[in-house]
């Protein structure tokens, strides 16, 4: 699953799950997913590095995957703090 992908499955264009739970659940689904892909986005980076040398266009969607978990998991955070509340 593609970076893209797993952005526009979070996106705010459908319609939000009725319930804080639901939502967290969400998130959490998105996270696994995503980590997923850093995984395997991580091996491919090793895998051109040996090949090839030249990183820079899949080190770059790395990094977004990277920033892309950080929010989720910021989004999660803040779901659950404001459940508690």
């Amino acid at each position: 699953m593609s970076t893209q992908t797993i952005v526009e499955r979070a996106s705010p264009l459908r319609p939000a799950p009725r319930s804080v739970a639901m939502q967290v659940e969400r998130l959490d689904r998105l996270i696994r997913e995503a980590e997923t892909r850093l995984n395997e986005q991580e091996a491919y980076v090793r895998e051109v590095s040996l090949v090839s040398g030249s990183t820079a266009v899949a080190s770059f969607e790395l990094q977004k995957l990277h920033l892309l978990i950080a929010l989720l998991r910021e989004g999660r955070e803040r779901l659950s703090d404001g459940d508690r509340a």
